[in-house]
């Protein structure tokens, strides 16, 4: 089990990514402002120490629940780790997206909060279950949006990056024989379609990973790591 997480970090990141905003949308998990510890910046933006807690309790209880029995304390710190790296990723997509001028309009942010099902009553957006549940969350207007509007920026970044990927029919079928060498006639016509989708999925985190890399380089990222041995 180990092994096979170690192999494939990458999409677990990914995965963490994807399990912090949803967290975030249906929980309202989201950055702290509390000015708590630093354990990480991303050109001067800090990632507290309660970011990365909450960042790995929801992910920890993720995986517990896929893995059951298999959870142990060294599966456990790898995912605090790669939620660490998930969320510095999160900060390098925000502003690699800033930097190619993508923006979000009033109008695309307020489509998104009003499809957000805990902001809904009877199936509908109901403006006061809105303002409750930010402020039962203690959540100010102004702190949630700007949050929903960076979610929504870095969708339309990983968008772009993912239409840029492809993959050609002799590709699929070169790649479907190296990893189905022992496979019968007709396997792959039959399973043509779901293999070229796990394809295109690995492909597009493979190129998110690598744009998120590229983008490292060119930023000051600094981990504390004496916070990492906590």
């Amino acid at each position: 089990m180990l092994e096979s997480m170690h192999k494939h970090m990458k999409w677990i990141m990914w995965i963490i990514i994807g399990l912090i905003t949803v967290a975030f949308l249906f929980f309202g998990i989201m950055p702290s402002d509390s000015g708590g510890r630093t354990v990480a910046t991303v050109d001067g933006e800090t990632i507290t120490i309660d970011d990365w807690n909450r960042a790995y309790r929801n992910v920890y209880e993720s995986y517990r629940d896929i893995l059951k029995d298999q959870m142990n304390d060294q599966i456990a710190k790898g995912l605090k780790a790669q939620a660490l790296e998930g969320l510095i990723a999160d900060r390098l997509l925000v502003k690699g997206a800033e930097r190619m001028g993508l923006r979000v309009t009033d109008k695309e942010l307020q489509d998104s909060i009003v499809n957000i099902p805990v902001f809904s009553r009877q199936g509908k957006f109901d403006n006061k279950q809105y303002e409750f549940y930010l402020s039962r969350m203690n959540l100010s207007t102004s702190a949630f949006e700007m949050t929903q509007r960076e979610f929504l920026l870095r969708r339309k970044l990983e968008r772009i990056i993912a239409e840029s990927v492809g993959v050609t029919d002799a590709e699929l079928a070169r790649i479907y024989i190296e990893r189905n060498p022992k496979g019968r006639a007709g396997e792959f016509e039959k399973t043509r379609s779901s293999f070229r989708q796990t394809i295109m999925s690995e492909r597009k985190d493979e190129a998110l990973g690598a744009y998120v890399q590229g983008l490292r380089a060119k930023s000051k990222v600094v981990v504390k790591q004496d916070m990492l041995e906590q």
